[in-house]
């Protein structure tokens, strides 16, 4: 088969590599040139394991970049991989990346070719929106016009071998579009689920990352509820869980990234007024509270800002296991922000993320060294759960010997340093208490 793929980011790219070490010849565009740039270097512009070694197996052999998709060759389907961010200042699907990606086909898109929408949509898009494009697009019937939602579920740092193993999703509107996307995921992993309809489709993404926001949420709130009584919130729901089958409450923590901070939204986008709206939105809106409770925290332990007050942020990607070097979505990003308009000087650290994209936020120093990061600021913000936090010693990485230093490790990660009796630790479980 011969597959065209519009936008090569995190979902583009790790399904066009995957798609192209499966044999599928695979022609990718993309616009942004720092994403090309890396990929005439035979890497991926962000930290996947796995991924550049599959791209420089197969570049320019299985896998092509170009600038426009080639008139003198047939495709027998191209895929739409482009993000789709919310509208600036309200909670709404901006589509207008999806539509501007469709008409970089139109030289070469005639309607036979089926059209993949792999993007995350509203119910009811790919019919109501994405079809009536196409057939204007190409001047056929709708009902001539061959259309997928075949939706992403890949998780970052682990989707090089989930695209291989994980059932893919496939929808159609009619029979033809059915079997062209049932061949060509079977090509890449040996389980593919045919959803009833395109909207059954579009609800099994939404499904997948919203259950995910509302199961942390429900760890959040039992969490914060404890602290209510005076009860560590983390040790309580750990006890809960341990040794008894018939309870698994989501551990504490943030709950952000590209997906899970938007999909919620996506999903009530066009739902009507109902329980079950108001019920998600709930959710959603808990998790995000977390971001101003650190904030409090800060207020709490540090003081009013000063020039001398300066807070040192460690994991700024948007999680830590699987390790990945995303800040898209990212609660750290925005907590420091919030910091930043509240005054509080800031020095930045994170374990993968690369040091420009971070300066490039511009909110406060970044430091390649934690240590480095911690020398002058009077408190440290863990931030996600990387797996080096684990090995830190407080002779080895930092010196406590400044009056009142604050650590909150929101995850509960730095457990050597719990064993230090003149360090201050707070955590999501015991932070107002």
């Amino acid at each position: 088969m011969r597959i065209g793929i519009i936008g090569l980011g995190y979902v583009g790219l790790t399904l066009a590599v995957a798609a192209a070490a499966k044999g599928i010849d695979v022609y990718g565009i993309e616009i942004n040139q720092h994403i090309k740039d890396c990929l005439k270097e035979n890497k991926a512009h962000f930290f996947e394991p796995g991924l550049d070694n599959l791209i420089k197996r197969n570049n320019n052999k299985t896998l092509h970049v170009v600038e426009e998709f080639p008139a003198d060759i047939s495709f027998d389907a191209f895929i739409i991989t482009v993000g789709t961010p919310l509208k600036s200042g309200a909670k709404e699907p901006n589509f207008e990346y999806i539509k501007s990606a469709l008409m970089s086909v139109q030289k070469v898109y005639d309607g036979s070719q089926l059209m993949i929408l792999r993007s995350t949509v509203s119910v009811g898009t790919t019919r109501r929106v994405i079809l009536p494009f196409l057939s204007q697009m190409c001047g056929k019937e709708e009902s001539d016009i061959l259309i997928s939602m075949c939706p992403e579920r890949t998780l970052e740092g682990k989707a090089v071998d989930e695209l291989t193993h994980l059932p893919q999703i496939i929808s159609g509107n009619n029979q033809a579009s059915v079997e062209i996307a049932q061949k060509l995921f079977r090509m890449i992993t040996p389980c593919v689920i045919e959803a009833n309809s395109l909207e059954e489709a579009e609800l099994i993404k939404l499904y997948c990352n919203t259950y995910r926001d509302m199961t942390f949420a429900i760890g959040n709130a039992f969490c914060m509820a404890a602290q209510e009584f005076g009860v560590d919130g983390m040790d309580a729901i750990e006890h809960a869980n341990y040794g008894y089958a018939r309870s698994n409450i989501a551990k504490p923590g943030f709950v952000a990234g590209p997906c899970l901070e938007k999909d919620a939204y996506i999903l009530i986008n066009n739902m009507p007024d109902c329980d079950s709206k108001n019920f998600i939105l709930s959710a959603r809106r808990f998790n995000e509270s977390l971001e101003d409770m650190v904030v409090r925290w800060v207020k709490s332990k540090v003081g009013e800002p000063s020039d001398s007050k300066i807070i040192a942020l460690s994991g700024m990607a948007f999680k830590g296991q699987p390790e990945t070097s995303d800040l898209r979505g990212s609660s750290s990003v925005y907590i420091a922000n919030k910091l930043k308009a509240a005054g509080y000087k800031m020095n930045l650290h994170d374990f993968v993320a690369l040091p420009e994209e971070l300066k490039a936020l511009n909110l406060g120093t970044v430091y390649n060294d934690l240590h480095d990061a911690c020398a002058n600021a009077k408190a440290l913000l863990v931030l996600n759960n990387h797996k080096k936090y684990a090995s830190i010693m407080d002779d080895q990485v930092f010196h406590f010997s400044k009056d009142g230093f604050e650590i909150f490790d929101s995850w509960g990660v730095c457990t050597e340093l719990y064993y230090c009796e003149d360090i201050k630790i707070s955590t999501l479980g015991n932070m107002f208490n």
